[in-house]
C-alpha cells in the first residue's frame, strides 16, 4: 500500500497550532502514542454532526455547493459553532497529520452507497493504521491494518477486519446479537474527483441524509450522546435511553448543556430544514 504525499493547500501559519491546541493536544514528532493522542482527543473534541452541510445546503440552494474551506471550519470548532462529517472530519484530519509529518492519505468506503464514508490511512514505522474519526463512533484509537479489531464501548460493538480483495477493509457492526457488515473501505489512496463527486452527493437531498436532517453526536469514553430531530439518544454501560424532543426550545438547551456548543446556530438549521421539507412536499 502506497502512501502518497499530498500538496497541501496553503494555510495560515498558525493553523497547525491552533488546531492542536483545540484539541488540547502538543506538538510531537510522528510515533504511535502520539498518533492515539491525536485520534482520541480529536474524536473527543470535534463534534460529530450537519451544521455545516445543512448550511452550506442552503446557502447554495441548486447546483454545486463551493468546496471546503479548511481556515473557516477550524474557526467553527474553536468557537463550538460547528461540527463535521466524514468528508469534512477525514479532510481536516489529513491536512492536520500532514502538516505534523505523517504519510497519510485519505481511503473512501461504502455505507450507503460506494464513496460514501472518507477515513485516514497512516504508514507508521512500516504499519498502516486507520484514523476514522469522522465516524459518529468511539473510534479512539488508530485502527491496525494488519489484524483483526474489535471496539467495545458503551454497550456498542465494532469489528474491523480484512474483506475479500487485496485493498478491501470491513467495519462490522453488533447488531441483534450479531456482526453485520456496515463499511466496506478500498484502501488505495482516494482520487480527488470521486472525493468531490462524493461531496457533492452528500448535499443531494434524496441521495444522502447529510444534508437534509439535523444531527450531532458527541463520544466520550463514559458516553454517546446522538441528537437527532425529534429524540436525544445516550449509550452508556447501563445501557441506551431515548429522550423525545417535542419543544424545539429544547434543541438549543442540550446544544449548550450536553453538548457544549451554546452558539451553534441550530435554530437557523432546524428552519432552514422546515423550509425545505415544506418545498419538497409541493414538489409534484
Amino acid at each position: 500500500m502506497s502512501v502518497s504525499q499530498p500538496i497541501l493547500a496553503t494555510l495560515p501559519a498558525t493553523w497547525t497550532d491552533r488546531y492542536l491546541a483545540m484539541i488540547g493536544v502538543e506538538h510531537a514528532a510522528p510515533n504511535l502514542d502520539a498518533l492515539t493522542r491525536l485520534t482520541r482527543a480529536h474524536v473527543e473534541s470535534v463534534l460529530f454532526g450537519t451544521v455545516q452541510s445543512v448550511l452550506r445546503r442552503q446557502a447554495t440552494p441548486e447546483g454545486p455547493v463551493p468546496p471546503l474551506d479548511p481556515a473557516a471550519l477550524l474557526d467553527a470548532w474553536e468557537r463550538r459553532t460547528g461540527s463535521g462529517v466524514c468528508f469534512e472530519i477525514a479532510g481536516m484530519m489529513h491536512r492536520l497529520l500532514t502538516s505534523l509529518g505523517y504519510r497519510a492519505h485519505i481511503v473512501l468506503g461504502g455505507i450507503r452507497w460506494p464513496g460514501g464514508h472518507q477515513a485516514v490511512v497512516v504508514d507508521l514505522d512500516g504499519r498502516h493504521y486507520m484514523v476514522d474519526v469522522g465516524n459518529g463512533a468511539p473510534f479512539f484509537a488508530p485502527i491496525p491494518l494488519d489484524e483483526t479489531t474489535e471496539v467495545h464501548r458503551v454497550g456498542l460493538g465494532y469489528r474491523f477486519r480484512a474483506g475479500d480483495g487485496e485493498h478491501v477493509w470491513m467495519q462490522d457492526r453488533w447488531i441483534d446479537g450479531a456482526w453485520q457488515p456496515f463499511c466496506t473501505f478500498d484502501l488505495r489512496p482516494a482520487v480527488d474527483a470521486d472525493r468531490e463527486a462524493a461531496y457533492q452527493r452528500h448535499h443531494v437531498y434524496d441521495q444522502s441524509w447529510v444534508a437534509s436532517t439535523l444531527r450531532l453526536i458527541r463520544c466520550s469514553a463514559s458516553q454517546v450522546t446522538v441528537l437527532d430531530q425529534g429524540s436525544l439518544t445516550r449509550f452508556t454501560d447501563a445501557g441506551k435511553s431515548v429522550e423525545p424532543i417535542e419543544d424545539p426550545a429544547d434543541y438549543r438547551r442540550i446544544a449548550a448543556e450536553v453538548f457544549e456548543a451554546p452558539d451553534i446556530p441550530i435554530d437557523e438549521v432546524l428552519a432552514g430544514l422546515a423550509v425545505a421539507h415544506q418545498d419538497d412536499a409541493h414538489v409534484p
